[in-house]
């Protein structure tokens, strides 16, 4: 078995906005990374960013804002002598096609859609923003589900998709980290999400959490996965799979990825999805891979291997998947549970997540 590191690459839009040849300072480091967790809706390194708008006032924040909070502040405005951290940035990033800089290096907001047509030629926020967006993200879903390709502007390194978390789980509750301040003095969450109050009772607004799916303008994101049912079982999957492609620099038809258009295994005995931080397997031209997105890791496996990883994932319980096993491999029900339990300590994999059928239909050669 051979092991290989996948290249870690710092993300999209924060490595775009720290290249230019120029060795960058702290305070420009710190702006790229706020920026997107501000964009993505989900704390790494600070505790929240806020964008705070042009004509509104940085100093409302006062009694909200701690130490490790970061404020994306406008140029010109008014100097700040709060607890929180500062990036200054010119420009906009709330409608489509505004563009916000951090000194000379910006990102443009897109819609999904159009991202299809258009030449991205820079780092791009791309936001799903009505019906049609929606509908079109689930279609392209579904398709690479069923056939293994994806949409090319999620396979540019130079793409992000705004507020990610929100429709990976539009369910979960959480209290938001990612903001806007209004010049009119409402609060919204994400890039283009719903108003939770205004400035003078953010505290209070913030005091209880709310959905994910508030950074979609209320049910917007739940409206996603409206459209397909099965969604929440496989959503978060899909996006780790084009993760995957960026990270390995892979375009369409140069690997086949399990779950997408293909697997090592059809018999028909799947009743979970693969859990969504689960490693994925790879069908390359040097033979099945498995890689880790989490930890970096890839491993060439056996054939024999790659099925009894591929069964563990898609099977609810060790049971079903020592059954499966058994009947794959042709070996006794005892020594296909053994090696359920050797792949899941050796190589990092899981059970899945129980679903219906009509779920794992989707993911059929």
């Amino acid at each position: 078995m051979r092991i290989h590191r996948i290249t870690a690459e710092s993300p999209a839009i924060e490595r775009a906005l720290m290249s230019g040849g120029t060795e960058l300072t702290g305070p420009e480091t710190q702006g790229a990374r706020a920026l997107r967790e501000w964009i993505l809706g989900e704390p790494d390194e600070y505790a929240r960013v806020v964008l705070v708008e042009r004509e509104a006032t940085a100093d409302d924040l006062d009694a909200l804002v701690r130490p490790d909070d970061v404020l994306l502040l406008p140029a010109e405005s008014a100097s700040y002598s709060g607890q929180a951290r500062t990036v200054r940035y010119t420009g906009a990033l709330r409608e489509i096609g505004d563009e916000l800089f951090l000194g000379p290096r910006g990102v443009e907001l897109q819609d999904y859609v159009a991202a299809a047509f258009v030449q991205i030629v820079g780092p791009t926020v791309v936001c799903v923003v009505d019906d049609v967006g929606r509908r079109a993200f689930v279609d392209d879903a579904q398709l690479a589900r069923r056939t293994g390709v994806f949409p090319s502007a999620l396979l540019d390194p130079r793409v992000v998709l705004a507020d990610r978390a929100a429709i990976e789980r539009p369910d979960e509750v959480v209290v938001p980290s990612s903001l806007r301040l209004g010049a009119d003095g409402r609060v919204s969450v994400g890039v283009r999400g719903a108003a939770i109050g205004r400035v003078d009772d953010l505290r209070t607004s913030l005091a209880e959490p709310w959905r994910r799916g508030t950074a979609y303008r209320g049910a917007d994101a739940q409206a996603i996965h409206a459209l397909d049912p099965t969604a929440p079982a496989w959503i978060g999957r899909y996006l780790g799979a084009t993760d995957l492609m960026k990270m390995l620099g892979l375009v369409n038809g140069a690997a086949r990825i399990s779950g997408f258009g293909w697997s090592p295994i059809d018999d028909g005995g799947a009743d979970a999805e693969p859990r969504t931080a689960d490693p994925f397997l790879l069908d390359t031209a040097d033979g099945v891979v498995l890689a880790d997105i989490t930890t970096l890791r890839r491993q060439l496996l056996a054939p024999p291997t790659a099925v009894v990883v591929e069964t563990t994932q898609t099977s609810s319980t060790l049971d079903v998947a020592a059954r499966r096993i058994a009947r794959g491999l042709g070996v006794s029900i005892a020594a296909g549970e053994r090696l359920c339990r050797e792949a899941r300590e050796a190589l990092g994999v899981h059970l899945g997540t129980r679903v219906g059928a009509a779920s794992r239909m989707g993911s059929a050669a």
